[in-house]
C-alpha cells in the first residue's frame, strides 16, 4: 500500500512538473525557431547587403578598421556566418520594415498595395498561396476584431443525440433567415485540442443551448479534451445564478 502511494505521489509530482514546464518549453522552442528563420532569411541577407555597400563605398580606412576589430575583412564576413552579419542586418531590417509600413499606411501606399494584391491574385497557384498568407498575416498582425467568439453554446453535432461545444461567431446568413423564417446563428465547432481547425455550422438559434461558460473558460476545456471543466458546471454542483455567460 505504501509503495502504491509513493508511486502515485511520484507520478502526480512528475506530471505537475511536466505541465508547468511544457508551456514554457514550447514557447522557447517557437521563439528559437522564429529567430532562426528570421536570422537566415532576413538578418543575414540584409547584413550581407549592408556590408557589401560599405565595402564598396566606405573606403579603405573603414575596411582596415573592421579587420583590426574582427580579424576578418568585409568580404570574408559576408562569405561566412559571422555574427556581424546578423548584428548589422537585424537593425537595418527593422528600420526598413518600419518605413515600408509607414509608406503603405498612406493613401498612395494603400492603393499600390491593393493593386499589387489584385495582380498577384490573378496567378493560378501563386495567387491562392498569397491570398491565404495575407489572410493569416492580417488576422495575426493587424488584430482583426471582426473574427471573435461572442459566446459559448452547445449544439447537436455531428448528429442527433450527440452534443458538441461551440462558439457563436455571427448571426447566420440572411438568405437562410428569409427561406426558413427562423433566426439563425453561426457557430464554430473546434477540434480538440488544437482549436485551429473545426467546422462552421449555421443553425436555428432555438436549436443551440447557451452555456454558462465564458470563452476564456471554454478554450482550456477544449484544449484539455474536456478535463478542465469549471467547477460550477460539473455534475452534482448546483449552478450559480448569474454565472459567466
Amino acid at each position: 500500500m505504501l509503495s502504491q502511494a509513493i508511486k502515485a505521489g511520484f507520478k502526480r509530482s512528475f506530471m505537475t512538473g511536466l505541465a508547468a514546464l511544457l508551456p514554457t518549453t514550447l514557447t522557447v522552442l517557437v521563439l528559437i525557431l522564429a529567430f532562426g528563420l528570421l536570422n537566415d532569411y532576413v538578418g543575414k541577407p540584409m547584413g550581407s547587403a549592408v556590408l557589401w555597400s560599405l565595402e564598396r563605398g566606405a573606403g579603405r580606412g573603414f575596411g582596415d578598421f573592421i579587420v583590426n576589430q574582427t580579424g576578418h575583412s568585409l568580404a570574408e564576413i559576408r562569405a561566412t556566418d559571422h555574427w556581424l552579419k546578423s548584428a548589422v542586418g537585424f537593425p537595418v531590417a527593422a528600420v526598413a520594415i518600419f518605413f515600408l509600413g509607414f509608406g503603405f499606411a498612406s493613401f498612395l501606399g494603400r492603393r499600390l498595395m491593393s493593386g499589387f494584391d489584385h495582380i498577384v491574385a490573378r496567378f493560378p497557384v501563386v495567387g491562392s498561396i498569397y491570398g491565404y498568407g495575407k489572410q493569416v498575416s492580417d488576422f495575426l498582425l493587424k488584430g482583426n476584431k471582426q473574427v471573435e467568439f461572442k459566446s459559448v453554446v452547445l449544439v447537436k453535432y455531428p448528429y442527433e443525440g450527440i452534443w458538441s461545444i461551440g462558439f457563436v461567431t455571427g448571426d447566420g446568413i440572411a438568405v437562410l433567415r428569409e427561406k426558413t423564417g427562423r433566426e439563425m446563428v453561426t457557430v464554430c465547432v473546434p477540434n480538440a485540442p488544437t482549436l485551429i481547425t473545426g467546422w462552421i455550422l449555421i443553425l436555428p438559434k432555438d436549436d443551440v443551448i447557451p452555456l454558462a461558460m465564458s470563452v476564456d473558460e471554454a478554450i482550456p476545456f477544449i484544449v484539455s479534451g474536456g478535463v478542465l471543466l469549471p467547477e460550477r458546471l460539473k455534475p452534482g454542483v448546483a449552478p450559480v445564478p448569474g454565472g459567466a455567460a
